[in-house]
């Protein structure tokens, strides 16, 4: 029977002493045993690190990527809605005009403008452009000055003269015979007939203005 050599024996106490099992204590009545020489070389056996029991980091989460169609874009109707229906456009645009209308209808009539003046007549007959505009003479014979009541000296036939004109007595003479000056002759017969542009009345005034006015 080979015998164990006492240092080997001694190595195994200490192993087992390190790592905390039966057997590493040294045997009673031995002093520790042999002394382990030296050269001899002493290992201790060192345990593996136990891995750590503390929570593990959870994995990041890896996003799942989802492919989703867009949704269809409603259409915008460009430029501004009055909410007005199509057909009641033309009701809006002639309703102005009917209510013009409408109001007119009853509403009181104007007041007629009243009568014209004698210069009214004198001026809008054109009587100016040839007796002159204030009655001094030019292409027709003077009338202001009491001039026509010489030649007329009943206001009745000068109306008369104003509303026939001088054409039926061309190249005669006309009004008073015995006009101081002697009486005029109605040379070219030129003087228009205003019958139809006054009324008699207003031959009346023009007649009336021209002998007591100019």
């Amino acid at each position: 029977m080979t015998e164990v050599p006492e240092y080997l024996l001694e190595r195994s106490r200490q192993r087992r002493a390190a790592l905390g099992l039966p057997g590493g204590e040294a045997p009673a009545g031995d002093g520790g045993g042999a002394p382990v020489p030296a050269s001899a070389p002493s290992s201790v056996a060192t345990a593996p690190a136990a891995p750590a029991s503390g929570p593990q980091p959870a994995a990041a989460a890896t996003a799942t990527a989802v492919m989703t169609e867009p949704a269809p874009v409603a259409a915008v109707e460009t430029g501004p809605r009055s909410g007005i229906p199509v057909w009641m456009m033309p009701v809006l645009l002639v309703l102005p005009f009917w209510a013009m209308v409408y109001m007119g209808a009853f509403a009181e009539p104007a007041a007629e403008a009243g009568p014209r003046t004698g210069a009214q007549i004198y001026t809008a007959a054109g009587c100016g452009a040839c007796h002159g505009p204030t009655g001094g003479g030019g292409v027709g014979p003077r009338l202001a000055g009491g001039d026509s009541k010489l030649t007329f000296p009943n206001v009745e036939d000068m109306v008369k003269w104003i509303d026939e004109g001088s054409a039926p007595s061309r190249g005669k003479p006309y009004g008073d015979p015995n006009r101081p000056g002697g009486p005029r002759p109605a040379a070219s017969g030129g003087m228009p007939a205003f019958a139809t542009q006054l009324t008699p009345e207003e031959i009346i005034t023009v007649a009336e203005y021209v002998r007591e006015q100019l």
